[in-house]
């Protein structure tokens, strides 16, 4: 089974199984204009908060974070997003609603309006980030909810770990900003499911560049950030410096020192960031060191 099977399982047993605390089959979507359904995805919170990654930094918008993930990264600071509630969270300031799992893509819309008008009002610019979790294990919920709400004049970040080009290709229509991973092996734990098992020497820097391509051919802005541990070499470094190499030109590297969690107990020391810079640097790549500024400033 490939990488593309694999996915597609992985997403077609989460919908099917629904919540894992209420197992529950789909309902149908309702109907949207012109008698097309809405994809659905399972959910786990609707919130407000402060951007802590990449060039937006310091931006406010709302975060929509999408159940299910095939990878465990041992820096994750989510473990909470593998698996779907029976209902989820929409904060709206001081009170929260709690919403039914697997939701349609235009229910998700209005609910991440609700959170946008009760947190950004009079903002000129209102900006939702749809993270996970994995999104891109739900392309066509993240295709549908992004035509949703750019049709109200708001902007889409999508944050992936970038291992599916193919689902990417399905949704960067209605993306404007693209957050992409690209995974060095050795932050990287044993995944969902063993056949999305990368073979010893592997990495997924094809599958990394192929969705950058495909992002700077729709017009999105594009960040891909490498997350470093005390446990990253210069060898895997170097590797996807060479990966990304020929679209440096139209993308920000974002190195992000590890926020200790988890699996990951130190970031990275200062000389082997300031080599690991240096590489960037020389390279002429466009690059920003920036830590998890909202950990930093303990927001969610």
């Amino acid at each position: 089974m490939d990488l593309k099977q694999a996915l597609q399982k992985l997403k077609a047993k989460d919908l099917a199984e629904g919540p894992a605390d209420a197992p529950v089959a789909p309902a149908k979507s309702p109907a949207r204009s012109g008698g097309a359904s809405a994809a659905k995805a399972p959910l786990i919170e609707i919130f407000h908060s402060v951007q802590g990654e990449g060039r937006f930094v310091g931006n406010p918008m709302a975060f929509l974070r999408v159940a299910t993930c095939p990878l465990r990264c041992l820096y994750c600071d989510t473990p909470h997003s593998y698996t779907a509630p029976q209902r989820f969270p929409v904060k709206l300031g001081v009170r929260d609603l709690q919403e039914p799992n697997p939701v349609a893509a235009d229910r998700a819309a209005e609910l991440v309006r609700q959170v946008l008008g009760a947190g950004e009002t009079g903002a000129k610019v209102h900006r939702v980030s749809v993270t996970g979790g994995e999104p891109l294990v739900f392309p066509e919920f993240v295709r549908d909810f992004g035509r949703c709400v750019r049709q109200k004049g708001v902007r889409v970040h999508l944050e992936t770990a970038a291992i599916d080009p193919d689902a990417l290709a399905q949704c960067i229509e209605q993306v404007d900003h693209l957050s992409a991973d690209y995974k060095l092996p050795e932050t990287l734990g044993a995944p969902a499911k063993p056949e999305l098992a990368l073979a010893p020497g592997a990495s997924y820097g094809a599958q990394h560049r192929r969705c950058v391509e495909i992002a700077q051919k729709r017009g999105a802005t594009v960040d891909v950030k490498i997350v470093l541990t005390d446990k990253v070499g210069d060898a895997s470094f170097e590797r996807a410096l060479a990966d990304l190499e020929g679209l440096k030109e139209k993308l920000l590297l974002v190195l992000q020192p590890a926020t200790p969690f988890g699996a990951v107990t130190r970031t990275v020391a200062r000389p082997e960031l300031e080599r690991f810079l240096a590489l960037a640097v020389k390279k002429q790549f466009d690059v920003r060191v920036l830590p998890q500024v909202h950990k930093q400033l303990q927001l969610p």
